[in-house]
């Protein structure tokens, strides 16, 4: 016989609203804070003090405060942990927003670049509890909640302990089984943040594939699964997705943990490192680093000069040793790999960043990968001086131009200049030599490089550069050749669309520019008599029916006839709508 839950109509101080649901640990309301005029949730907990309060209330409150300290933008704000009629209640911050578990279902459906995006946010959380000794012991998609903006919180941190702890009979096992780590299972006593990586490298692989790595007909299978039995391959559900992102769910699902991510925020570098890579085509675009920590930023910045630097040792090992079949006639070959291998000291380096001055380090990358192995002797000096020593200033830039471009096209025009070198015999001067160095570095002529570039959305928008409009109103561009690294403008005023987008050609000398997709803006305001405006456009007044605007934020104002005009920041995301509340009469 099932007994029938009445709402309260208070619990504490806070006004009970409404009933949003219910789980194993607990029940869930909307309330109202008198106190502090604002919205709460406040879930009651299925436990009861009464039977053992000498030891359950201190222990519970102990860990209340270890839970309460996590203040953290990945993690749901805990205000107050207390009791009513001797059964605990949280009282947390309301969110608007959907659990991923109910986001997975839903249309539109989330892309590659959200999904990870998602995950990087709840490793950023998970890394902070861990750092501060709390293990969440139940991460899964329920778990994970969406705000209507983008940003992800995850719920419960730090009651899973405290359930596992304080609220459960001895012998209890918390969790959800197809989410739980083999030694979370085994009944280990010592779990740790490694654990947690464990379920979230199976929260990654179900928002993958739409699967559960490990699932079956009953708690035994899936048990025995997660204990003995690897995954079925993620390419076998979805094909094409980069190496690098198999090999990290891979990583993460290790059934021993000195072999997973050792830290959660590890696992969170890795995914943003393939964001970053792989460049993930995301309607509406997401800034891979929105979410990110400083720390972050600064951990992925070294990983990807790691990269850098070990890309240019290969290619210079290349350079050094030619492969047996340039000796016999290759030399032209040799002398262009001779070439962008220094052109990529100067990239990596860093060398964008720092106005050139002579020194030792650049003439050694000058002059070491390419003077000691060609014969004849090579090219670059032989540009360094073509009119004598008043030139040295300027023409260093010319040969690191021209080997980049033969490496573009093939034309293989780097040659004649060193084949003529023998005949002129002009030694270098020693004292002229660090100054024919001193030239910008390899990255100068990129930045005068032109790119073209393609632009598109599903609506109408213009393009300009400045004030002035360069392409007019239309779903697709097709631009004239544009400077790398130049700033235009896009904008489509029946969409609230202006914001400025640098082009970035990358090596291809390409850019594809996708605007941002549509969402939907609705207002409600308890006055009838003010004017709503997005931006400086004027809506007229109310009701109004849900309005078109680009992804990204907005301001929304009301403009009322005795000057109280309130306004309200929105973000609105790709598919979805967004509400702009005035309901303060």
């Amino acid at each position: 016989m099932t007994t029938k839950v009445t709402m309260p109509d208070k619990i504490g101080r806070y006004q009970i609203l409404e009933r949003v649901g219910k789980g194993g640990m607990g029940v869930l309301y909307r309330g109202h804070d008198p106190v502090l005029d604002r919205e709460v949730a406040v879930k009651v907990m299925l436990a009861d003090f009464s039977e053992d309060t000498e030891q359950m209330r201190p222990r519970f409150y102990r860990e209340a405060r270890s839970a309460a300290k996590l203040q953290h933008r990945n993690i749901v704000t805990v205000f107050e942990f207390a009791e009513e009629n001797n059964q605990p209640h949280i009282v947390m911050e309301f969110l608007r927003g959907a659990p991923l578990s109910s986001r997975m279902e839903e249309q539109p459906p989330l892309t590659l670049d959200d999904k990870l995006d998602i995950v990087t946010q709840l490793c950023s959380g998970l890394g902070y509890a861990h750092k501060e000794g709390i293990v969440h012991r139940d991460v899964k998609p329920a778990n994970v909640f969406v705000l209507q903006d983008g940003t992800v919180k995850l719920l419960d941190f730090g009651i899973a302990k405290l359930a596992t702890s304080t609220l459960t009979r001895q012998g209890d096992v918390v969790g959800s089984a197809p989410y739980m780590s083999p030694e979370q299972i085994a009944g280990a006593q010592d779990l740790d943040g490694r654990s947690d990586v464990w379920s979230t490298g199976v929260l990654l692989y179900e928002l993958l594939t739409g699967r559960k790595p490990f699932d079956g007909d009953g708690l035994t299978t899936v048990i025995a699964g997660i204990l003995r039995e690897q995954p079925p391959s993620v390419e076998q559900y979805v094909p094409g997705l980069p190496k690098q992102l198999l090999d990290c769910v891979s990583k993460a699902l290790e059934k021993d943990r000195d072999r997973r991510y050792q830290t959660a925020e590890e696992l969170g570098r890795e995914l943003q490192l393939i964001r970053k890579t792989h460049q993930l085509n995301a309607p509406p675009p997401m800034d891979a680093t929105r979410f990110a920590s400083t720390n972050v930023l600064k951990a992925l910045h070294d990983d990807r000069q790691k990269e850098a630097g070990a890309a240019v040792n290969k290619t210079l090992q290349q350079a050094v040793s030619p492969p047996p079949a340039a000796a016999g006639g290759g030399s032209k070959t040799w002398m262009i790999a001779a070439g962008i291998a220094v052109a990529m000291i100067g990239v990596a380096g860093g060398y964008v960043m720092t106005r050139p001055a002579p020194g030792p380090a650049t003439n050694t990358i000058q002059t070491t990968p390419v003077t000691q192995p060609v014969q004849p002797p090579p090219q670059q000096p032989a540009n360094l001086q073509p009119n004598g020593p008043s030139s040295a200033a300027n023409p260093p830039v010319k040969p690191v131009e021209k080997l980049a471009s033969a490496n573009t096209n093939g034309s293989g025009t780097t040659g004649s200049p060193a084949e003529k070198l023998p005949a002129k015999k002009t030694p270098i001067p020693a004292a002229a030599a660090p100054a024919a160095n001193v030239p910008a570095p390899a990255p100068a002529p990129s930045s005068r490089a032109t790119v073209a570039v393609t632009m598109s959305a599903a609506y109408e928008f213009e393009v300009l550069d400045g004030n002035r409009v360069i392409s007019a109103s239309a779903t697709s561009h097709e631009l004239p050749l544009q400077a790398n690294g130049k700033t235009l403008r896009v904008r489509a005023e029946s969409v609230f669309l202006d914001q400025p987008v640098r082009v970035d050609g990358g090596a291809e000398n390409r850019f594809d520019y996708t605007a941002p997709g549509l969402g939907r803006i609705v207002i409600r305001a308890a006055r009838g008599d003010c004017k709503a405006m997005i931006g400086k456009k004027d809506l007229g007044y109310g009701p109004w029916q849900p309005i078109p605007a680009a992804a990204g934020e907005h301001q929304v104002d009301l403009v009322c006839p005795d000057g109280q005009n309130p306004l309200n920041r929105v973000t609105v995301t790709q598919g979805r709508e967004i509400r702009a509340n005035f309901t303060a009469k």
